[in-house]
């Protein structure tokens, strides 16, 4: 199988860092820049955007939760409690509002003001990180890998910590900071950092000791 992917896109990295974590065998990398539609990545999805995941010569998912389930079966209950169901969207919003309000930001037409949803996304984003708590990243035991959703969550807060910092720094309980810091440590975490997969390796570590 082959994932596509870039460096920065946390959405990728969710899938990257499930993948390791849960020992994905046989995952093949494929860099690529969704912002310039190349025509390696708009073959296996036309809305050209990361990640993908390409089974065979016809066939792809496109989107990060959808290629999780399919990678990791086992991760998502095929009933999930409406608690669950509650982190995962939680995660899903972090991420989606997170990237979308950066992307607003970073792709402004200069000269012109900038966008109303700039404001708005971050106010979204400023009221849910002032309301959550370490019940929201549960803590992990050296025998104990964290739940995707889970994992999706501290994705989420990573990003916003590396594309916001001040929005994080004013809005993230101290606590949750320091929960979030023993995520980051996490070889999954480490990995996949945008400096780390700067180097764009063709597979990812999937030995005993690589997010133990």
């Amino acid at each position: 199988m082959k994932l596509y992917l870039n460096t920065t896109s946390p959405f990728a990295r969710w899938v990257l860092v499930c993948a390791l974590e849960y020992a994905v065998p046989d995952l093949e990398l494929i860099w690529v820049n969704p912002w310039d539609t190349p025509e390696t990545l708009t073959r296996v999805n036309p809305f050209s955007t990361v990640p993908v995941l390409q089974m065979n010569q016809t066939e792809a998912l496109y989107e990060s939760s959808i290629i999780v389930r399919y990678l990791i079966p086992a991760s998502i209950a095929q009933s999930p409690s409406l608690q669950e169901l509650q982190r995962l969207a939680l995660g899903k919003m972090l991420l989606e509002t997170a990237f979308r309000h950066t992307s607003l930001k970073r792709y402004a037409p200069a000269g012109l003001p900038p966008h109303p949803l700039i404001e708005q996304t971050e106010r979204g984003l400023t009221r849910v990180l002032q309301t959550l708590s370490v019940q929201d990243l549960p803590s992990f035991s050296a025998q104990q890998r964290p739940d995707v959703a889970s994992l999706q969550i501290a994705i989420a807060l990573d990003y916003i910590s590396f594309r916001c910092p001040d929005l994080f720094v004013s809005s993230v309980a101290q606590s949750l900071q320091e929960q979030l810091h023993a995520y980051q440590l996490r070889p999954s975490f480490e990995f996949t950092t945008p400096s780390a997969l700067a180097a764009q390796s063709a597979s990812i570590p999937l030995d005993e000791s690589s997010c133990s």
